[in-house]
């Protein structure tokens, strides 16, 4: 987990010009993340395998027991595809802060989140460029996610 931490740390230092448009490095500027991911097709089965790393998580699959599995994926294929520039899908969700802001997620919920969204990119051949800008965007929501008054508890090998 520190590992991970430390990488994900490390790749935010990296990319967080790009959440303030100051890095262009993509070759094939006209075309947005989202069709660069591989367009609505790949991108649902992005959100799929992240959302099945999320129910298998140890760390954050007990937030997702009671919850209608079709809509919370179908919210998230619409703000995954609006933040990464898709133009013919809008999100008809709440903002990211009203959603989680009972939730009371802690760091360690959060940085699951992004291991499990990271796995998914990897698992389905999304290149670096793309991941780092999908970082950045994960990064930039993050003050609307986390409860920076929860306190983070280790997970035990008992917990797992």
């Amino acid at each position: 987990m520190k590992l991970k931490l430390k990488t994900l740390l490390a790749s935010a230092i990296v990319i967080t010009p790009m959440l303030f448009g100051a890095v262009q490095a993509n070759d094939e500027a006209d075309e947005s993340l989202f069709e660069r991911l591989g367009g609505p097709e790949k991108v649902r089965v992005i959100v799929e395998d992240t959302y099945h790393n999320h129910v298998t998580n140890p760390i954050i699959k007990d937030r997702f027991v009671d919850s209608d599995h079709e809509v919370i994926k179908q919210k998230v294929y619409e703000i995954f595809a609006a933040a990464t520039g898709a133009e013919n899908v809008e999100y008809t969700g709440r903002s990211m802060d009203a959603t989680h802001r009972a939730m009371n997620i802690n760091e360690m919920e959060f940085n699951a989140v992004v291991d499990d969204v990271m796995a998914a990119l990897d698992k389905n051949g999304v290149g670096q460029q793309e991941k780092n800008e999908v970082l950045a965007i994960l990064w930039s929501v993050r003050g609307d996610i986390v409860n920076p008054n929860i306190t983070t508890k280790a997970l035990t090998s008992a917990d797992r």
